[in-house]
């Protein structure tokens, strides 16, 4: 694990970092599948358990309409 970076990314630096979507649908995407925390007016997740699921070898796709 790089020490450097937090243990919690936004939704900002999901859509930099991860995802290649919007910040409407990382917002979505963020609480359909993981376990959000709201600090203020912004939404933060934990790295590990959003690198994880993006790895996860048994999931090849991540529907929003659900």
């Amino acid at each position: 694990m790089d020490h450097t970076k937090s243990r919690w990314v936004g939704i900002s630096e999901i859509c930099l970092t991860y995802l290649p979507i919007g910040k409407k649908k990382a917002r979505k995407f963020v609480y359909t599948y993981l376990e959000p925390k709201r600090i203020g007016n912004s939404i933060f997740v934990e790295r590990e358990a959003l690198e994880q699921l993006l790895s996860d070898e048994k999931r090849d796709s991540f529907p929003l309409d659900i």
